[in-house]
């Protein structure tokens, strides 16, 4: 095996922990969740860094590592519905964001031609945020008690900024599609 793939196999072990943290989350065994979701966060930043300061990405990389974030935390929040963690709606807009910009990068790419995607600022804060709720939520569930008003500021916050990158994304490409077209 050669050293350059090891972002990948890290993205793979992370795609592989998704059913496995899915079941702890669902037999409500929100500690080994907690550990397990932790686990697939550290795997993220590792494959990211390593990609980047070895310049070991690749085409599978750059496909995957989103995907692999994407079905991490979109499975999460469904299960923490489920769980009656998280309410629908809530969900629904974390959800309906990433449907939204993929159709938008989807119609972009029909249209006018290929994407160049590069995460916004405040994109970035939202996955931050999302992640932070989730385990937030883990260990209230597992752990000890939260504040209240620390897990609704973290709704809140999560929230704004998933509604802003949502806009900002039809923006930024709307402009790029008039100015392209």
């Amino acid at each position: 095996m050669q050293l350059r793939y090891l972002p990948n196999i890290i993205t793979c072990i992370r795609s592989v922990l998704i059913l496995p943290l899915l079941w702890v989350l669902l037999q409500q065994d929100y500690r080994s969740a907690f550990y397990l979701f932790c686990f697939a966060g550290l795997t993220d930043g590792l494959d990211g860094l390593l990609a980047r300061l070895f310049n070991w990405t690749s085409k599978f990389g750059a496909l995957m590592d989103p995907i692999a974030d994407k079905v991490l935390l979109v499975s999460s929040f469904i299960a923490l519905v489920y769980l009656q963690k998280i309410p629908f709606w809530f969900a629904s807009v974390m959800i309906g964001r990433d449907l939204w910009i993929v159709l938008g990068a989807s119609l972009y790419r029909y249209y006018i031609g290929s994407v160049t995607y590069r995460p916004i600022f405040i994109s970035k804060l939202n996955t931050v945020l999302q992640l932070s709720l989730i385990l937030l939520l883990l260990v209230d569930a597992g752990f000890f008690s939260l504040s209240p008003w620390i897990i609704s500021s973290l709704f809140q916050l999560t929230f704004v900024t998933t509604v802003v990158s949502a806009f900002q994304y039809t923006w930024i490409w709307g402009r790029q599609a008039l100015c392209n077209a």
